[in-house]
């Protein structure tokens, strides 16, 4: 509290940490050294406020070249909701790395009503290719994106969207219920992935994760999708495709300042 002559408690460190981060705000990604000419510091002290910001997930550094640079974090506390702009351009190298590595289709997508929205893809190399293009949207309960966003939302929220929804059957295979979907998501959660067996369209299957933001909510899911020829034995694609899909969510999730355990099969929420 301040008034006639009282002076301002001003804490020189809380100044420096809004400069380093209105720096970060308005040039987009910086190293140490560049900060630390930019806003005439010494580089311990931006190292230590960095390291700082770092931890608690309001900024993280890329592996590639070591810069620093905001995260999602910030706009949770004045927004409920992340850029998707934002979101696809930090997904993107992930997810191109991840639809390499696999060879087949990776794509990105949000939840959108009870509708998954697709918002990337990456398409594979190979001749026979998957389509999912950007913009289209797939009925949640029979996507493997989908069903790994919703399994990480409260029941009560799935109940509330899809309780009493007659769920239309795209392929004999497509989950009957929210009453059979609710224990697949249980699984979902428990497994760390979704799977979509030629739910969504036939010969197709998916895989599925739930990427995290700062607040440890899901925001966004990605996935793997293949046509179901190439890999006729479930196990196989899943030993496969599963640490891909699970590597590539938990550093999108990371990148978006998410401080929660790292996610993999057989271990859930």
């Amino acid at each position: 509290m301040t008034g006639p002559g009282r002076k301002e408690q001003i804490l020189d460190s809380v100044l420096r940490t809004f400069t380093i981060v209105e720096l970060l705000a308005k040039e987009g990604e910086l190293g140490v050294t560049q900060i630390a000419e930019e806003a005439a510091m010494d580089k311990s002290s931006v190292y230590r406020i960095l390291a700082t910001l770092k931890r608690i997930g309001y900024v993280c550094q890329n592996p590639s070249n070591q810069k620093y640079s905001n995260t999602s974090k910030f706009s949770r506390l004045g927004s409920p909701s992340i850029e998707l702009g934002d979101l696809r351009d930090r997904a993107h190298p992930v997810l191109a790395a991840m639809a390499e590595e696999a060879g087949e289709a990776a794509s990105l997508g949000v939840l959108e009503g009870r509708e998954i929205l697709y918002i990337d893809t990456i398409q594979c190399s190979g001749l026979i290719r998957v389509n999912l293009p950007i913009g289209q949207k797939l009925p949640a309960y029979c996507s493997a994106l989908g069903k790994a966003i919703l399994a990480f939302m409260p029941e009560s929220e799935v109940m509330d969207l899809f309780g009493d929804v007659p769920f239309k059957k795209a392929t004999p295979s497509t989950v009957a219920s929210c009453e059979a979907l609710l224990p697949e998501l249980r699984v979902v959660r428990t497994e760390g992935f979704a799977r979509d067996m030629e739910e969504s369209n036939p010969e197709l299957s998916c895989l599925g994760a739930p990427i995290f933001g700062a607040d440890g909510e899901v925001l966004a899911g990605i996935s793997i999708s293949f046509p179901r020829f190439r890999y006729p034995e479930q196990d196989k694609a899943e030993r496969k495709m599963v640490p891909l899909l699970l590597r590539a969510a938990t550093g999108i999730s990371r990148d978006l300042g998410y401080q929660g355990p790292a996610r993999a099969p057989g271990k859930g929420k």
